[in-house]
């Protein structure tokens, strides 16, 4: 059996070792934290007797590599799939608007949805059928950036304000012009290449019981090998292969096989200077998104007419500096700004001031919601929780195959042709056990 050591238990490292073990390796896993998941994990709050998800992840009908892994683990029956797109939105004038696809044959169930889409006039649905070109026309993969791309085939601005806007900051936790042309033309071309493949999945669990839970029970059951709080310190190149690894004690560790699952931030500080300059000169130097997550906490039940009935209890806010909310019960609603570096240094701001604009934000789309008494509240910043998917980044990323040839790079920032999404993770690591 070709022994492998895969370094980092997030996403694209737990994925890496079952889809490797299912190639007939012999894994061992080592992850520098006291916990598996990455960036995709639950923390239990023992005040309140609730698992939080470090961020709302929403899933797409085109996540086929997560699927897989998911099947694997014995968690896929965890998923909640729409039959069709839909998801409801408010506006600062507290209008509500419901986007919805219907049965048609894709990319027409997108183009009718946005031609039956109450938020547009006549004016905008005449732009949308210029929405064509992305599917047919070569060239605008070489323009300067999305925001250029949309003027480029005559989006108008209502369009981009209640379509295209709050699709973007969903996907690539990014603002238009800050997107590579190409990574968002292979998207709509794979979400809307199938009907089922543009609806979105939520998961009906936490993310400790979706992606987590079912992968150590899978280790365990197929005696995969792995330590928690071991950090690697030194990967030792020789002859243009990987000679061993090392971990902070200074234990060398030697393995048939490497597999980086490290986050992008963390990758150069794995190689000496030369090495990594000799191999992988400015691969994984990229510049990162943050992402806010709001809890909220209420006194009150929530009345069931205060947000329209809609699909996962899943709504849009437009204009806002909060982008989405998901009802988890009648007294806790989640909320979400994406980008939030890009928004006035958001990130930065006090617990307090970001609670009072997310509170305001909210009262000026939803009526009757200034009547609702917050009990609670908290905050998750995830400060590194996506890369920007602009030009340079698109330039710096490390395919999963290197020059060196026991050695391979997984995670969401590597070339898989995404962005930073749980698929992009996942399918990097399907990608190297498909060369074993």
């Amino acid at each position: 059996m070709k022994k492998v050591t895969v370094i980092g238990g997030g996403l694209a490292g737990l994925s890496a070792a079952v889809f490797l073990h299912k190639k007939g390796c012999n894994i061992r896993l080592l992850e520098s934290s006291p916990k598996l998941g990455g960036r995709a994990y639950a923390f239990y709050d023992r005040e309140k007797n609730l698992y939080f998800d470090n961020g709302q992840h929403i899933l797409a009908g085109w996540y086929q590599n997560t699927f897989e892994y998911l099947k694997a683990i014995g968690a896929y029956n965890k998923l909640d799939f729409q039959k069709n797109l839909e998801v409801n939105f408010y506006d600062t004038g507290k209008n509500s608007f419901n986007l919805k696809t219907y049965n048609l044959p894709a990319p027409f169930n997108l183009l009718t949805a946005l031609l039956t889409y109450k938020a547009l006039n006549f004016s905008d649905k005449i732009s949308v059928l210029m929405i064509y070109k992305i599917f047919t026309d070569k060239k605008l993969e070489s323009l300067k950036n999305v925001s250029e791309l949309l003027r480029k085939i005559n989006q108008k601005e209502r369009l981009i304000k209640y379509f295209w806007e709050p699709f973007i900051f969903a996907v690539f936790n990014a603002k238009p012009e800050n997107i590579n042309c190409k990574i968002f033309l292979d998207i709509l071309k794979n979400g809307f290449s199938k009907k089922e493949f543009s609806s979105l999945v939520i998961p009906k669990t936490n993310l400790n019981e979706l992606f987590i839970y079912g992968a150590a029970e899978y280790f365990k059951k197929n005696n995969i090998g792995f330590t928690l709080k071991e950090k690697v310190s030194k990967i030792k190149i020789k002859e243009n292969k990987v000679e061993y690894i090392e971990n902070e004690k200074g234990e060398k560790i030697f393995s048939d096989y490497y597999v980086s699952a490290v986050p992008f931030f963390r990758f150069t500080d794995l190689f000496e200077n030369e090495d990594y300059n000799r191999y992988f000169k400015g691969r994984g130097n990229i510049n990162s998104s943050s992402i806010i997550s709001l809890h909220l906490f209420f006194e009150n039940e929530i009345p069931g007419n205060l947000l329209k009935n809609n699909s996962f209890g899943m709504t849009g806010l437009i204009g806002t500096k909060v982008q989405w909310i998901f009802k988890r019960n009648p007294y806790h609603l989640s909320i979400v700004i994406s980008a939030s570096d890009f928004l006035d240094e958001f990130t930065e701001e006090p617990a307090e001031k970001i609670f009072s604009r997310c509170i305001s934000d909210l009262s000026k789309c939803i009526t009757g919601f200034e009547s609702l008494r917050v009990k609670d509240y908290k905050i998750i910043k995830e400060k590194r929780a996506t890369f920007i998917p602009d030009n340079l980044c698109i330039d710096k990323r490390p395919d999963q195959v290197t020059e060196l040839t026991n050695f391979f790079i997984a995670g969401d920032w590597t070339n898989t042709g995404l962005p930073a999404t749980i698929e992009s993770a996942i399918k990097s690591s399907k990608i190297i056990s498909e060369k074993f």
